[in-house]
């Protein structure tokens, strides 16, 4: 469970909630609980690193993965709970040019002219 990637869903925000590890080990759940999200036909999607404290190459390759896949179907991209650091990678690996970075959740929601109130988990097809 430590390892998987949780979705959430406000209207036409998904939302998918990092675990502390972004590796290879990663992949399967976040794009599981992607595609739950595209099924639903958000317009947006907000990648929430705020309980992350490590992703290695595996891992930002995966987010590079989604980006392009999420964009490719029309969908804007949120991130936010990254450290400088990982703000930082993500400019040099080009995704700042592709995404918007906020600060948090609710300026996510502001942006895409929902509710700022917290969403919470969806763990109902967890396992």
């Amino acid at each position: 469970m430590a390892k998987d990637v949780v979705h959430r869903q406000h209207d036409t925000i998904g939302i998918l909630d990092f675990p502390r590890d972004v590796t290879a080990q990663t992949r399967e759940s976040a794009y599981s609980a992607y595609n739950t999200l595209a099924r639903a036909k958000v317009k947006a999607v907000g990648l929430n690193f705020e309980g992350s404290d490590y992703l290695n190459s595996a891992g930002i390759g995966l987010v590079i993965s989604l980006v392009e896949e999420a964009l490719l179907a029309g969908r804007t991209v949120y991130a936010y709970g990254l450290s400088s650091h990982y703000r930082k990678l993500f400019s040099m690996v080009g995704l700042t040019d592709r995404i918007v970075l906020v600060g948090n959740e609710a300026e996510m929601l502001e942006k895409c002219g929902g509710n700022a109130s917290v969403i919470p988990p969806d763990n109902s097809d967890s396992s």
